[in-house]
């Protein structure tokens, strides 16, 4: 059954305090209720609950909403925010929910693929995820390493002053040293 526009904002209302207020079984008893669960769309960006629960670094929530997604319907974890921002994308923002990363691949090992609106994959998104980067191996790997707009992670690193992941993206992968940016930069070049 479809919600009608002023149930939606109702719940919407409801689930957004919740969070807000750290309250995790009222959030879980509001998506039993719902007929998309923690895949409800929350915000104007068009988040899920689960994108939310990841934004906000409870891991234990995210689990249990992921928990409450049945196999049949994986497919639905690569729902895209407006962003295009899947909730990999979003484990990457913290090393709080890599647990949850952990997760989301083992029931949707695509979402490793998928790109958002600037070309990014999740991997790509999570420079600074070792954890999820050893669990990817093979040709493919150079995917996860660039843009549309030809930056590398190594270049983004650089540019975001993150210095330490820059030292351990270039120690792993070396050959991204000399690869040049949109503009013909290398990331010796940035520095």
């Amino acid at each position: 059954m479809a919600l009608t526009k002023a149930q939606d904002l109702n719940i919407n209302s409801e689930l957004y305090e919740a969070l807000m207020n750290q309250d995790d079984a009222k959030v879980i008893n509001i998506c039993r209720g719902i007929p998309n669960g923690p895949l409800h769309t929350l915000t104007i960006h068009e988040d899920t609950v689960i994108h939310m629960a990841i934004y906000q670094k409870k891991q234990h929530l995210a689990l249990e909403l992921l928990d409450m997604v049945s196999s049949c319907d994986y497919h639905k974890l690569t729902w895209q925010n407006s962003g295009g921002n899947t909730i990999l994308h979003e484990t990457a923002t913290n090393s709080k929910t890599v647990k949850v990363a952990k997760e989301i691949l083992h029931r949707t090992p695509m979402l490793l693929n998928m790109i958002n609106k600037e070309g990014e994959t999740a991997l790509f998104y999570a420079a600074r995820h070792d954890e999820v980067g050893r669990a990817i191996e093979g040709p493919d790997l150079k995917t996860f390493h660039r843009r549309d707009d030809r930056f590398t992670i190594l270049h983004i690193a650089i540019l975001s002053r993150n210095y330490r992941v820059a030292y351990d993206i270039a120690i792993n992968h070396k050959e991204l040293i000399a690869e040049e940016d949109a503009d013909g930069m290398t990331v010796l070049q940035l520095l």
